[in-house]
């Protein structure tokens, strides 16, 4: 993949935690951070809690027990990257538990900051188009089962086909001004509650 110069410039002025102990390391990645105008809060001891408006951060991982940050619960919005100092498997394996989009490995040189929180953050915005667009079809599904759902509640109650009962629910949503999902889902909760569609009346098919 070519790097958009778009999206390299849109890597100033993003806001980026270094959470590692005040030494050569955390200088070295500090400077070049900023060099390249991220605006850089370096954060030592480790906080409960990321910045707000945190968008990328670096974090050092010593062992296995280094997965379970406490500020990770709120890093769903954030770019995670790994300072790694060793490469054994248990490290590794704390790295993959935390979800982190990069690894830098230590001691840290200003050659590869920026290609790693280049890479790392187009990943991010690829997981996070990836995760919108299975959310939406969990979302399409789940309304077409309440739809089906609802179909097969008035074709069952009234005596119609699917196909008629989805006219009824369609013709229904129209009228009231609302989506034919939500429709839908109040003849299936009335049927749970009350063992009738709702509105049995306006629903006949004669109408």
């Amino acid at each position: 993949m070519t790097p958009d110069p778009i999206q390299l410039r849109s890597l100033r002025d993003i806001r980026v935690a270094v959470i590692h102990p005040d030494d050569e390391d955390a200088r070295v990645l500090c400077e070049q951070l900023r060099r390249f105008g991220c605006r850089v809060t370096a954060l030592w001891p480790e906080p409960n809690h990321l910045p707000e408006g945190t968008e990328a951060v670096f974090f050092s991982i010593q062992s296995e027990r280094d997965a379970s940050h406490p500020w990770l619960a709120g890093s769903s919005h954030a770019v995670l990257i790994a300072l790694l100092a060793y490469e054994n498997p248990a490290v590794l394996e704390a790295a993959a538990a935390a979800n982190v989009h990069g690894v830098l490995p230590k001691p840290i040189r200003p050659f590869g900051v920026l290609a790693t929180l280049y890479v790392a953050r187009m990943l991010f915005r690829y997981e996070e188009r990836l995760l919108n667009r299975i959310a939406k079809l969990d979302e399409t599904l789940r309304t077409r089962r309440i739809v089906e759902r609802a179909m097969k509640i008035l074709a069952t109650r009234q005596g119609i086909s699917e196909d008629e009962a989805y006219a009824i629910i369609r013709r229904e949503a129209m009228r009231k001004q609302l989506p034919v999902s939500s429709m839908a889902e109040s003849i299936v909760h009335a049927e749970a509650i009350y063992g009738l569609p709702p509105d049995r009346g306006a629903s006949d098919p004669a109408e």
